[in-house]
């Protein structure tokens, strides 16, 4: 059976047995608009964060340039904080869009913050008409749409120092706070998938084993992802849900994300998390050092390897640094897509 790139997506994401894993780099936190691909795209003005033309046309350059077999934006983790006062440089084709001021200082700040308008406020309507110019001339390439995961988005609003010993101090208070950015979180998916998003990525770099350990994992962050993914599924779109870091240890929590694929960086041992994860799809996770610094050769070598073992979606393990070679997306996005059924571990 031939797949369109949208229905081997979206196939995977529902667990119905596929050709060959898709290849993808959803945007976001994990973007390929590295220095080279933008200098391919020939975009002078610069302005791909904050016009949605302009944007959507760097997605569409991205997949010429990289062979990934998706649309994606935005293309940084900057959006959501921003309508909460955080400060944000949007670098340039060097530098990645970054927090340079946090929006408050107290935690009550964030719940008597009114909620921003999807419609008017900041680049929120960039990120929403640069979906609907993708999907009205893209029919079978997945767009997916991205979000700051819930306690990435709170630390990139207060200082995070503060907030992690206020997991202890007061949670019921960082219960409410996360449950109140959820609300935005959802809104803003749903108008996304309304635009014409097949897919919601959220990444929660922050949210890593390393940092927050199994029990506060499970108590803080789970409910939530576990809400957005619902209401992702409920609005008609896919979900993916991208964890920093070794992730070893929340596996048995992550079992209570239903409806979304996983996503794991490369120190995390990923057919033992399929495995583990059982029917869950699992995706990853090509090391990100290796393809900024590594062979094409050796890239093709860890991507083969990760087909064969029947990984269900094949991408970069992380954010891509901005002087990733070319050469070296394509290697990867080639090498999956030689792949076919009778070559994978079933």
């Amino acid at each position: 059976m031939l797949f369109t790139e949208k229905a081997r997506l979206k196939a995977v994401l529902t667990n119905k047995k596929v050709d060959r894993p898709p290849v993808i780099c959803p945007g976001g936190m994990m973007s390929a608009a590295t220095s080279e691909v933008l200098a391919a795209a020939d975009n002078g003005d610069g302005n791909f964060h904050t016009n949605p033309v302009i944007m959507a046309q760097m997605a569409e350059a991205i997949r010429k340039n990289t062979g990934f077999e998706n649309l994606g934006v935005p293309f940084c983790m900057t959006v959501e904080a921003e309508m909460f006062g955080s400060v944000v440089d949007l670098g340039n084709a060097g530098v990645e869009p970054c927090i340079t001021k946090y929006g408050v200082t107290e935690l009550a700040e964030i719940i008597n913050h009114p909620l921003p308008n999807l419609q008017t406020d900041g680049r929120l309507p960039v990120i929403l008409d640069a979906i609907k110019l993708l999907a009205s001339r893209n029919n079978d390439v997945p767009i997916i749409g991205n979000l700051t995961g819930p306690m990435s988005l709170v630390t990139s609003i207060i200082d995070p120092l503060y907030f992690f010993r206020l997991l202890r101090k007061k949670p019921e208070e960082v219960t409410t706070v996360l449950d109140y950015l959820a609300e935005y979180l959802i809104s803003f998916a749903r108008q996304q998938v309304a635009a014409g998003a097949d897919v919601i990525a959220i990444a929660d770099p922050t949210a890593t084993g390393e940092i927050l350990g199994n029990v506060n994992f499970r108590r803080f962050v789970v409910p939530v992802l576990q809400r957005l993914v619902q209401e992702i599924r409920v609005a008609g779109g896919g979900a993916i849900v991208h964890i920093c870091g070794d992730a070893t240890v929340l596996l048995e929590s992550l079992q209570h994300i239903e409806g979304a694929a996983l996503s794991f960086d490369s120190i995390v041992n990923i057919s033992k998390a399929k495995t583990a994860l059982r029917q869950i799809p699992v995706m990853g996770n090509i090391n990100t050092q290796l393809l900024h610094t590594g062979s094409p050769e050796s890239i093709m070598k860890m991507t083969s390897s990760l087909v064969q073992q029947g990984i269900d979606i094949i991408a970069p393990a992380c954010g891509i640094s901005l002087a990733t070679p070319r050469e070296n997306l394509v290697a990867l996005t080639n090498t999956v897509k030689g792949y076919t059924t009778s070559d994978r571990t079933q």
